[in-house]
Formats: C-alpha cells, sequence, structure tokens
C-alpha cells in the first residue's frame, strides 16, 4: 500500500511539473538567440513560434542591471513584425546617459494594452566589440605568485609568469582627485588609491608579470551604498557588489570602467580580473546575507556580468574570472558556505541562460587541512573522513586532484561560446613553513611547493598557477599557523625561493634536492617530470 501511495505521489509531482513546463513555454514561446553590438547599434534576433500580439507586431524592451521587470512600462526601444524570426536594431549609446551597453533585453507582445513578455531575457555577448584597446596575454610560465609590491623587482629574478595581486572597490570612493566622466556622469576617484595602483600594476608587468587583479568589496561606512541592503552589516571578510542599485550600479560600471581602461597599457596591464574571493564561502569571504546557495549564484551571475562588460567594453583582450575554495561538494556547519561545484554550475546555468559569455574559472586547491604541508599525506582525523578522490563529487580539491575541477568543467553545459573548455586558473595555492599542529619546515615546505606545482601545471587545462605568497603575512602566522610565503616577513629567502625559481627551468638541482623530504628518488617515480 505505501509503494502504491510513493509511485501515485512520483506520478503526481511529474504531472504538475509537465503541467508548468507547459504553461512556461506557452508564456514565453519565442526564444532570443542572439544580442550582439554590431557598429552602433545593438542586434537583437529572436526565434519561435509566433505569439499572439493585438497589433501583429514584436516589441523590444531594455531592462537595466538593477531593473527586475518591465512592470507598467510602455517605452520600447524597437519593434518589428512578429514572425517566427524577428530581428530589432537598437542604438547603444555607448559611453552615453542613455548606454545600453549593460541592459538586457526581452520581446513582448502587446495584449489588451499590456505588453507581455514572450521571451526570455538576454544581455549583450560581445561586449569587446566596442573596446579600443587589446592588449595580448603573454605568458613566459605557469608560475605566478601572490605578490608583495615592496618586492616587485624580484618578480623577473624569480622568472615569475604571474603576479597576483588585491584590489577593494571601496577605497576608490573615499575621496576624490582623478576625474573621470562616464555615461554622461563625472566621477572623482581617490588620487591616493589611484597613484598606489599605478605604481603596482607598472612594478609587475615591467617584472614581466601577467597581472592578476581580485576585485573585493569591504565595509566601510562611507561606502555602504556598494553593499546590498541585506549585506550591510560589519564583520566579514568581503561583501559582493551591490548591482540591484541604480546609484551603486552606475558607479561601479564607472569604476570597472576607467580600471580596465587606465590598466591596459602604459600604466601596466591588468591581463585578469577575478571578481570576489571564494565567493562559495558567502560569509565571510562574498557576503550578500542570509541566503540560500541558487540565489547567491543568480546574484552572482548578476554581478560578474556587469563587472565583463565594463572590463571587456574597455579591453578586449582581457579576461575575466569567477573563483572558489576548495570545498567542491564539502558542507559543514557555516550554512553559508555552499558547495563550490553547485555555485560553479548554477553560475554557469545563469549565465548561459541570459547569454553566454567568455568567463573563466580559478580554484584554490589548498592542501587539506591548510596548514597540512605533506599535502599528499591527509592525517587524521581527515583520513578517514573520503575527502579528496578523483570523482566529480570529490568532496575537497587539492593538488593531487585538480583532474576533478578540470574534467567536470569539460561537460557541454559549461563549455566556452566557442565550444572549448574555459580559461582555468589556479589563483591560490599555498604551503606553510612553519605549524604548530603538524611539524613543518622550510625544506619540507619547498618540497611541497614544487610536488604541486608538477602536479597542477602538468595539466594542460591549468594555465596558470599562483603560489600564495611572496613574503609571509603576519596576520596569517598568527590566526592560522600559516607561514606560506617563499620569503619570511622580513624579506628574507627561504629555501623555497631558488626552487620557486628555478623549478620550470633546465636547471633542475634545486628541484631534484627536494626528492628525500617526499620519500622519493625521482619525480618519475610519482607519477611527474
Amino acid at each position: 500500500m505505501r509503494k502504491n501511495w510513493s509511485l501515485w505521489l512520483v506520478l503526481s509531482m511529474l504531472f504538475v511539473f509537465l503541467m508548468s513546463a507547459t504553461a512556461l513555454a506557452a508564456e514565453q514561446p519565442v526564444t532570443i538567440y542572439n544580442c550582439v553590438i554590431t557598429g552602433q547599434e545593438v542586434t537583437v534576433v529572436s526565434l519561435g513560434p509566433v505569439a499572439q500580439s493585438d497589433t501583429g507586431e514584436y516589441y523590444l524592451f531594455e531592462l537595466k542591471p538593477y531593473e527586475v521587470g518591465i512592470g507598467s512600462r510602455v517605452d520600447y526601444c524597437a519593434s518589428a513584425p512578429a514572425a517566427e524570426l524577428t530581428q530589432f536594431t537598437t542604438p547603444l549609446n555607448f559611453n552615453k546617459a542613455d548606454s545600453k551597453l549593460y541592459s538586457r533585453f526581452v520581446v513582448t507582445a502587446l495584449r489588451g494594452g499590456v505588453f507581455v513578455p514572450v521571451s526570455q531575457e538576454m544581455y549583450i555577448t560581445n561586449p569587446e566589440a566596442v573596446a579600443t584597446k587589446a592588449t595580448g596575454y603573454p605568458v613566459k610560465s605557469k608560475k605566478g605568485l601572490t605578490a608583495d609590491s615592496r618586492y616587485a623587482a624580484q618578480l623577473k629574478d624569480l622568472g615569475a609568469g604571474y603576479a597576483s595581486y588585491e584590489l577593494d572597490v571601496s577605497r576608490f570612493f573615499t575621496a576624490g582627485g582623478v576625474n573621470y566622466t562616464y555615461n554622461g556622469k563625472n566621477y572623482s576617484f581617490n588620487a591616493t588609491v589611484v597613484a598606489e595602483y599605478d605604481a603596482v600594476c607598472g612594478m609587475f608587468s615591467n617584472a614581466g608579470a601577467n597581472v592578476i587583479m581580485i576585485i573585493k568589496n569591504t565595509y566601510n561606512p562611507a561606502t555602504l551604498d556598494l553593499l546590498l541592503p541585506a549585506a550591510r552589516e560589519a564583520g566579514k571578510n568581503c561583501y559582493a557588489l551591490n548591482v540591484n542599485e541604480q546609484a551603486s550600479v552606475e558607479k561601479i560600471e564607472a569604476l570597472m570602467s576607467f580600471l580596465a581602461n587606465r590598466y591596459s597599457g602604459s600604466k601596466g596591464t591588468i591581463h585578469s580580473w577575478i571578481i570576489g574571493n571564494e565567493v562559495n564561502n558567502n560569509s565571510p569571504w562574498h557576503y550578500m546575507g542570509n541566503i540560500g546557495a541558487e540565489e547567491f549564484a543568480a546574484q552572482y551571475a548578476k554581478e560578474v556580468r556587469l563587472c565583463y562588460n565594463a572590463i571587456k567594453s574597455q579591453n578586449a583582450g582581457a579576461r575575466v574570472f569567477i573563483n572558489v575554495d576548495q570545498r567542491w561538494t564539502h558542507t559543514d556547519s557555516n550554512k553559508l558556505a555552499y558547495q563550490g561545484r553547485q555555485i560553479v554550475d548554477s553560475f554557469a546555468r545563469n549565465i548561459s541562460a541570459s547569454g553566454n559569455i567568455d568567463w573563466g574559472l580559478s580554484i584554490h586547491p589548498h592542501p587539506v587541512p591548510l596548514y597540512n604541508c605533506m599535502f599528499w599525506n591527509i592525517p587524521a582525523p581527515y583520513a578517514g573522513m573520503n575527502l579528496v578522490t578523483h570523482a566529480d563529487n570529490s568532496r575537497m580539491i587539492n593538488p593531487t586532484n585538480v583532474d576533478v575541477v578540470t574534467n567536470h568543467m569539460a561537460q557541454d553545459f559549461l563549455l566556452s561560446p566557442s565550444g572549448t573548455v574555459r580559461h582555468i586558473l589556479i589563483s591560490e595555492m599555498g604551503f606553510t613553513s612553519y605549524n604548530p599542529q603538524i611539524p613543518t619546515d622550510q625544506n619540507m615546505q619547498a618540497a611541497a611547493m614544487v610536488y604541486a606545482y608538477k602536479l597542477t601545471a602538468s595539466n594542460p587545462f591549468i594555465e596558470g598557477v599562483i603560489i600564495h605568497r611572496q613574503v609571509d603575512n603576519a596576520s596569517e602566522v598568527v590566526s592560522d599557523g600559516m607561514a606560506v610565503g617563499i620569503m619570511t616577513d622580513t624579506g628574507a629567502p627561504k629555501v623555497a625561493y631558488n626552487v620557486f625559481k628555478y623549478m620550470d627551468t633546465a636547471n633542475t638541482s634545486y628541484s631534484d634536492a627536494m626528492l628525500p623530504y617526499l620519500g622519493a628518488a625521482s619525480w618519475a617515480s610519482l607519477g611527474v617530470n
């Protein structure tokens, strides 16, 4: 009897789902399959059965990022005869007060005097079409560092292909001095902060490193408008950007446009932009308030999209990444820390549904636990938890199983618009030379670093491996027992310094000297070159 009831319940639920899907298809029979910049215009092309319209016309509406729907609006931006294949054109108005660069578009039909959406909403998918700059992406090595500007000159000696740094957007709005006009409005950014990044980007670029900039947003009473209304509480490490309110949206558009334009040439080039840090950890690393994973991913997609359009419309050669930590399917007592895989997948579906763009993925495959320098040997009690495997549902990602991520990203629904696996970076991976819980030293740190680099850099889909970090950070040492720099906090080189310098060169002596600490006679015996 119980089995029959269960079957009836399943069939009933399936019927309700199919009816709902049918109703949704009936409400939106038209599909926008192309929304692109063509010259000075936006061209939108829709396809599908002709939907009923009192006038025999379709009407195209523009929605700003902060608008949730057309409501009772009547100010459509284009119209065309309703047909199975319909094309609309509307002025882009790039860098004007009525710019449509960040807008999404929806096809409507007029019924009883009301404009009714008959398509999904779609954003422009080629903002790079209006860019006046297109910097290259020169990489002399996959290895890179979380860089320290005080020692920027050493990056060249180290042969670092990448230099990763952080940028807090809130700092630019705490004072003025550097004027910028965007979309018909005047802005003034903090001159001291701008000068700081002029110096940083210039030094890193002059050292021959591709610059990776991690975009963050911190709590500042003077810039609370940059935080989502539900997230305006102090105490989190970082906060999501507020792309839900007009004033903050316009400020973020202007700043990101300014930065992408300024740092794509003579003042240094930011080649890679990472929007947020370990965002699957809503609290405390990308705070949006008390929301679930799916809502978080949808909101993050809006945030990344806005930054992407601002960046790519200035520098067509720049790359834009999302970022998750090492918790692939792992969950714990922090209900606002989501599975990285879920956020990646949901983010991708949100982006694709509203116009696929060429975003990339950056990951942090730190050891498990973080302070376990000997990452290949997971200690108790973690060893019995089956945390690290090569299956798609591996709970954690560490240097030994980054193939889980790259294999996952090869699925059709995650591919780039060109049909290839997306750009993938390891943007943070650190090994400590000190920890009070698991004894280690500089030799073990260096051995772990070079082993991890060989494991991850050999993956053809991993484009860069950022070792965290160039110099020990005092706060990490105190709070986490993590001295992960290849230099001490006083700038003294550790054993890892020269190992890093030579680990991708013909001089193998420094790397080979680390083999005894791994208990190996050769790299081949460890399955790496």
